[in-house]
């Protein structure tokens, strides 16, 4: 393999860990196998976090439209269903396009269509013949999005004992569609699961405890939104949305009340819903004015002549919440005994490279949970041999927030209110790991601090508020801060933090950050140490003393390992330029999406992985 392909694969591996194998469920087969019965033991306390909301919800806006059953979010347009319709709105909410004949060009007859949903061009719909509560001829219906026409159908499985769909919903990180159905009794109960290629069943998730009449669902990082007319019109009682989040282990899903509908114009029923990840907007169709009975329209409430058709939006706010570092569930690593003499506390960076909204990485999200163990993987061989290590899950900032209004990386912390506010989350999570760490399992062992990126910011400002502390100082082998810059202004605001001046000195900060000589400079100098020759000055290293590039996949397995693969030295900007790599043009021409031409910050661990993993282990065998 060229080293080219191995830098790129290395590269890929970070860009990538969020993708998962396999389905979203248990194959429906696989749910008939014996299960062993529950028991108390072996149980773990609940993090109360899981059964809480997820956002806030502050009404934006409502637009009435031609269609009552569903709405669908695009990144260029909306999409509405009626009983009989399908319609394009523009981002303006003017009809763009009405389907001439959806209902047509099916072998059996049917005459309903639920909610809907639209992935990578096409419109997914559920569709059926329904009169008065009963349904027959279900199947899933697929749809051009351009042109609105009728593309294919997947029948609904027998064995699966659906009876009616009401909506439907793309997984798009799992590949799958999700099913839900309005019917009461067992059918109502379940949320049931196709493959996204084949149509194939996969099997169903028993909802606990069920709502009721359910109308819509939708798929949104990681969870599944539901809405229910569990409301009685008649009365004035609000409908209400709903979330749950599906476990490949499971058979069930635990039900979470996310919002009550009650700021809606009474009377009606909650229908489709759909997120607008662009504006970051739940969508909710609404129909008010028809009394509906049965799913059937039957007249009109007082005051009404017509039933009305309206796409509300509402702005969502991540809820951050403390999380609890006495659960075991909250930490990718937390060995139960100690093996070593000395720990390692990790802050893994950011684990999402999809996140382009400035936001919170969701922790209860089982998605992010195995970014975030995948990152780890890629990590924990530069200091897992020698060292315990210890690495906490925390709320870090998505992509989005290190990004400015042109989509460009502008790194590190600046005065953004969005990067300020999201960061202060991350950090008070990062900071009660470590108090929780330092109070409970440390037991006096000496320690590393070890953050790339994201977690090298993380670190530093961990040193800004302990850095002070005595005991701590007393035990600090090393903190690597790696892909951070440090200036001399932030040394200066904390005088009692210095950095690292040759390859065994401790209690001391390790930052350098690699770029092609060709890359634009920093206007401020940058504090960093050459990790070839652990020099602070210019001297250049030669490629002979690089004891190896080597590219980790997610599962912390080495896929290649290259000796000598560059050199490096510092320039008068403290940058750290990368020489004599076989491969350097093609790694400055390179165009990874993010960072600017020539910047290496995707490469600052794996470039130097076996010098990094000799000096770690150098550095705690000096401290003892």
């Amino acid at each position: 393999m060229t080293k080219n392909k191995v830098a790129a694969r290395a590269c890929c591996a970070l860009l990538n860990v969020c993708l998962l194998a396999g389905s979203c469920s248990v194959r429906a087969e696989e749910q008939m196998a014996d299960f062993a019965p529950v028991t108390q033991e072996g149980r773990y306390e609940m993090n109360g976090n899981l059964l809480l909301p997820g956002f806030t919800y502050e009404p934006d806006s409502s637009h009435e439209v031609d269609g009552r059953q569903g709405i669908a979010w695009s990144e260029d347009a909306y999409y509405v269903s009626g009983s009989t319709t399908l319609t394009k709105y523009g981002k303006d909410w003017k009809p763009v396009m009405e389907a001439q004949d959806p209902l047509g060009g099916f072998e059996a007859e049917v005459n309903h269509i639920g909610d809907i949903d639209v992935y990578n061009g096409e419109i997914y719909a559920g569709v059926e013949y329904f009169m008065d509560g009963a349904a027959d001829n279900i199947q899933i219906a697929v749809y051009d999005a351009e042109t609105m026409e009728l593309v294919r159908t997947y029948p609904i499985a027998e064995e699966s004992g659906q009876t009616e769909v009401s909506g439907i919903a793309v997984d798009s990180d799992n590949k799958c569609i999700w099913l839900c159905s309005w019917a009461e009794g067992e059918s109502g109960r379940y949320l049931y699961n196709y493959d996204l290629e084949s149509g194939e069943y996969i099997g169903k998730i028993h909802l606990q405890a069920p709502p009721q009449w359910i109308q819509g669902i939708a798929y949104y990082d990681g969870w599944l939104y539901i809405t229910a007319d569990d409301g009685t019109a008649d009365f004035g009682e609000p409908d209400h949305i709903y979330r749950c989040q599906v476990n490949p282990d499971r058979s069930y899903a635990p039900v979470i009340l996310e919002r009550s509908l009650d700021d809606v114009t009474l009377q009606g029923e909650i229908e489709g819903i759909s997120v607008d990840r662009t504006a970051k907007q739940m969508l909710i169709s609404y129909n008010r004015g028809a009394r509906i009975v049965l799913g059937m329209p039957k007249g009109f409430y007082s005051g009404y002549d017509q039933e009305i058709h309206e796409v509300f939006t509402y702005d969502m706010e991540r809820i951050s919440r403390p999380m609890d570092y006495a659960l075991t569930d909250s930490w990718i690593a937390k060995p139960e005994t100690p093996t070593h003499d000395a720990d390692v506390f990790m802050i893994v960076p950011t684990v999402n490279m999809h996140g382009l909204i400035p936001d919170n990485e969701d922790i209860s999200n089982m998605r992010t949970a195995l970014r975030f163990e995948k990152t780890f993987n890629m990590e924990k061989g530069i200091v897992s041999d020698f060292a315990d290590v210890y690495a906490p899950y925390y709320q870090q900032a998505t992509l989005g927030c290190y990004m400015d209004d042109a989509g460009n990386l502008i790194g590190g912390t600046t005065d953004d209110s969005k990067q300020t506010v999201y960061n202060d989350i991350a950090y008070e999570d990062v900071k009660n790991a470590w108090d929780y760490y330092w109070n409970n399992l440390n037991q006096g062992r000496p320690v590393v601090l070890f953050g790339y990126s994201q977690g090298a910011y993380m670190v530093l400002r961990l040193l800004s508020d302990v850095g002070q502390d005595e005991a701590f100082s007393e035990k600090l082998v090393a903190a690597y801060a790696i892909g951070a810059s440090v200036d001399e202004a932030f040394i200066a605001d904390h005088p009692y933090l210095k950095m690292a001046e040759g390859e065994t000195d401790t209690g001391v900060i390790v930052s350098y950050n690699a770029i092609d000589e060709r890359a634009e400079k920093p206007a401020e100098k940058e504090l960093s140490i050459n990790p070839l020759n652990w020099k602070t000055d210019g001297t250049p290293a030669e490629k002979e003393e690089n004891l190896g590039f080597v590219s980790v996949n997610t599962y912390g397995e080495i896929v290649e390992e290259i000796p000598e693969y560059c050199g490096a030295y510092l320039d008068n900007s403290g940058k750290l330029i990368i020489t004599d790599a076989d491969n350097l043009d093609e790694l400055y021409g390179a165009d990874n999406g993010f960072f600017p031409q020539g910047d290496y910050h995707m490469y600052n661990l794996a470039f130097f992985y076996r010098n990094l993993q000799e000096n770690a282990e150098a550095r705690i065998e000096a401290f003892s």
